[in-house]
């Protein structure tokens, strides 16, 4: 379902797909606020897994590290797959514990974000 720099990585827990408007405002002398859109829809997705092997986890992190800073990143979303071309913001994970001599993350996220 994720595709990052062409590399298919685990199926996520939750994506989170956000829009927004980039934007360069100030104030008038008045205190007016003056406002002008620079480029309109700007999308975040916002991926994370709830338990991921740590062998997933290095995929996904080598995979970043070796297309810095932008790389391809595909997602489902309204109307089918979507690409875009994205760099990696925040990455947070939470060491959980082992299984069997399985290392897992708990609550994983990524935040991508379009160029």
């Amino acid at each position: 379902m994720i595709t990052i720099a062409g590399v298919k990585v685990a199926n996520p827990a939750d994506v989170k797909i956000g829009r927004f408007d980039l934007t360069k405002s100030n104030r008038t002398a008045s205190g007016k606020m003056a406002m002008e859109i620079i480029r309109a829809g700007v999308r975040r997705v916002d991926v994370s897994w709830s338990y991921l092997p740590d062998d997933q986890l290095k995929q996904i992190l080598d995979v970043l590290a070796a297309n810095k800073p932008f790389f391809s990143f595909r997602y489902l979303d309204a109307g089918g797959y979507k690409t875009m071309t994205a760099y990696a913001g925040d990455i947070i994970t939470g060491l959980w514990h082992e299984i069997n001599g399985i290392r897992y993350w708990k609550e994983v996220s990524i935040a991508f974000i379009e160029q």
